[in-house]
C-alpha cells in the first residue's frame, strides 16, 4: 500500500517537475562565455544567466542597482560603489571589491575581441578598494554616465578567471560568476544548458534547469515550437505569425528593441573594394566619400515600404534625420538630383553585403534597399552570408556598404560605438566598421560625455547627433519589433534589450 501512494504522489507531482524546466528556441547564437570577449546581442542576452553587472538597466532603460547596492558622486571626477553584502559566486567563493578591481583591469586586455567591452571602461583613471563592500572609481574626466556605461559590464570571480583566456571560460573552467544560474554544458552554435543557482542573491529563478537551443533557421525554428520540442522561440518568422494566431496552442507576445537596422557606407578610403564603374572596371574616386551620395543613397530607400511589405509591420521606419532642404519633394527625385551633382549621374556599381538569416527577413531587406537603389541608376547588387563570417569581414573593413543592426539603451553609446572616430584608448568606435572620421563629431560627443550637467548633456549630444546624421555616415533604416511565441502555459515579457532567455519567460499565472 505504502509503494502505491508513493506511486501515486509520483504521478500526480510529475506536471509540476516538468514545468520546473525549460527549453527555448532561439535564434541569437552565442559564440564564447567570456563575458568581455564581445559586446554583442547573443552573449548580452546569454550571459544573465551566469553573470551580474553592478547596475542594470529597467523595463524602461533606467539604471538600477545590482551588485552594487548604491553609489554617490563625490566630485567630477570620483565615484563610491558600495556593494552588496552577502553575494557568493557559483564556486562559494564571496564576491568583493577584489572581483570589481580585477574585472575592470581585464576587460581592455582580452585580445582579438570583434566589439570591445574597453568602450565602457576607457574613461577610467582609477579604482581604489576601501573595504570589501566598497569602491572609488576614479574618472579621466567628468563621466555622468559612468554608472549606465557600468551596467554593461559583467563581473567574474576575480579567483576563478586569474589568468584565463577566453579559451578556458569556453571549456567552463573560468565561466563562474553570481548569476542565477550555473553551467552545466555548451556546445558551441547549438545549445546552452544552465542549472539554477539556488544561492542566488537576487529573485528566485522560475526553472530548475534551462536548454538555450540555437536553431538559426526560422522554419526549423518555428517547427521545434509547432512540434512540441521547446516551449517558446524568439524572432518568429513574419509570414508565419498569422498561422500560429489561429493555432490557438501558442501564445504570441511583442516588443520594440532599443536598435537600429542601419547600413553603413566606406566613406573613408579613396577606394573602396566593391565601388566600381557600371561595368567593373576601377573608378578614379570612391564616391562614397561625398556626403551628397550617401544622402543620395539614404533617399532612395522607402522605409515604409520595407516596413509593411518586408517587415510585415514588425518594425518602425528610422528617421532619415535630413535638414529641412528636402520637404515635400520626391525623395527618389532628389536622390537622383544629388547623385548627378555630386558627378555621378550615370550612376556606379556597389555591392550591399549583409547577413543571411541572422535578423529577421534581412537577406530580404537587403535585395530590397539595392532595388531601391538601382532605381535611381546604380548597379546594385547583393551579397550575404553567416553572421560569423560577415563581422569578421566587416570588422577588416572589407566591405563598401553593409547592413546590420546595434542596439544601445543610451544615445550617447549608440554614437559613440557606430560614428565616433575609431580610437582605442578612448572606447570610441568600437563598431565603426567603416572607420568614418568626422573631428565635430568627436568634439560634442566629448563634451556630451563630460558634462555634469543633464541639459548641457543632452544639448551638446543633440548637436552631435544631428551634425552627425547631416553627414550621413550610415543610413538607418528601420527600427526592429520583436516576436517571440510561446506555448499556452508560458509568457514572455519582452525587454527593450534585445534578449530571449529564461529570465523572460514564466509560467502563465505566477
Amino acid at each position: 500500500m505504502l509503494r502505491h501512494l508513493f506511486a501515486v504522489a509520483a504521478v500526480l507531482l510529475l506536471p509540476a517537475a516538468q514545468a520546473q524546466n525549460l527549453i527555448l528556441g532561439t535564434k541569437l547564437e552565442l559564440n564564447t562565455l567570456d563575458p568581455h570577449f564581445f559586446a554583442a546581442f547573443p552573449t548580452g542576452s546569454s550571459h544573465e544567466y551566469l553573470y551580474d553587472k553592478l547596475a542594470v538597466l529597467d523595463e524602461k532603460l533606467r539604471v538600477t542597482p545590482s551588485l552594487a547596492q548604491s553609489w554617490k558622486l563625490v566630485d567630477d571626477l570620483t565615484w563610491e560603489f558600495r556593494l552588496r553584502k552577502g553575494v557568493t559566486f557559483h564556486d562559494g567563493s564571496p564576491f568583493t571589491a577584489d572581483d570589481v578591481l580585477f574585472t575592470i583591469d581585464r576587460v581592455p586586455n582580452v585580445p582579438n575581441s570583434p566589439n570591445s567591452f574597453a568602450q565602457f571602461t576607457r574613461g577610467i583613471e582609477s579604482l581604489t578598494k576601501l573595504d570589501d563592500h566598497t569602491v572609488v572609481i576614479r574618472t579621466k574626466a567628468p563621466n555622468p554616465q559612468l554608472p549606465n556605461d557600468l551596467a554593461n559590464v559583467w563581473i567574474v570571480s576575480a579567483s576563478a578567471a586569474k589568468g584565463a583566456t577566453t579559451a578556458d571560460f569556453n571549456a567552463g573552467k573560468a565561466a563562474i560568476g553570481t548569476g542565477p544560474y550555473k553551467l552545466v554544458e555548451w556546445v558551441n552554435g547549438e545549445r546552452l544548458v544552465v542549472e539554477r543557482n539556488d544561492r542566488y542573491w537576487g529573485a528566485k529563478p522560475h526553472w530548475a534547469k534551462v536548454t538555450e537551443r540555437v536553431i538559426a533557421r526560422d522554419p526549423t525554428r518555428l517547427a521545434a515550437l509547432l512540434s512540441g520540442e521547446v516551449d517558446a522561440i524568439d524572432a518568429v518568422p513574419i509570414q508565419d505569425l498569422e498561422r500560429l494566431r489561429k493555432e490557438g496552442r501558442f501564445a504570441l507576445y511583442r516588443g520594440a528593441a532599443a536598435l537600429v537596422h542601419y547600413v553603413a557606407l566606406d566613406s573613408a578610403r579613396d577606394a573602396s573594394p566593391f565601388v566600381t564603374a557600371k561595368d567593373g572596371k576601377p573608378l578614379g574616386a570612391n564616391p562614397l566619400k561625398d556626403p551628397r551620395v550617401r544622402k543620395a543613397l539614404s533617399l532612395a530607400i522607402n522605409r515604409d515600404l520595407i516596413v509593411k511589405r518586408m517587415m510585415e509591420g514588425s518594425a518602425l521606419p528610422a528617421s532619415q534625420l535630413l535638414s529641412a532642404e528636402f520637404p515635400g519633394a520626391s525623395k527618389k527625385a532628389w536622390a537622383a538630383a544629388l547623385l548627378k551633382e555630386a558627378g555621378w549621374g550615370e550612376g556606379f556599381r556597389i555591392v550591399l553585403h549583409a547577413t543571411a538569416e541572422r535578423y529577421p527577413n534581412d537577406a530580404s531587406v537587403a535585395q530590397a534597399i539595392a532595388q531601391m537603389w538601382s532605381r535611381v541608376g546604380l548597379k546594385a547588387e547583393v551579397e550575404t552570408m553567416p553572421g560569423s563570417v560577415f563581422f569578421t569581414r566587416a570588422s577588416k573593413q572589407e566591405f563598401s556598404a553593409f547592413a546590420a543592426q546595434y542596439g544601445a539603451e543610451e544615445a550617447a553609446n549608440s554614437l559613440r560605438a557606430l560614428v565616433a572616430s575609431y580610437n582605442k584608448d578612448k572606447g570610441f568606435g568600437t563598431a565603426n566598421r567603416t572607420r568614418y572620421s568626422n573631428p565635430i563629431v568627436d568634439s560634442l560627443l566629448t563634451e556630451s560625455n563630460q558634462s555634469m550637467d543633464a541639459e548641457v548633456r543632452g544639448e551638446k549630444l543633440t548637436r552631435a547627433i544631428n551634425f552627425a546624421m547631416a553627414d550621413q555616415p550610415l543610413i538607418p533604416v528601420f527600427y526592429p519589433i520583436f516576436d517571440f511565441a510561446a506555448k499556452r502555459d508560458f509568457v514572455v515579457t519582452p525587454r527593450a534589450q534585445r534578449r530571449f532567455n529564461a529570465m523572460m519567460v514564466a509560467p502563465r499565472g505566477k
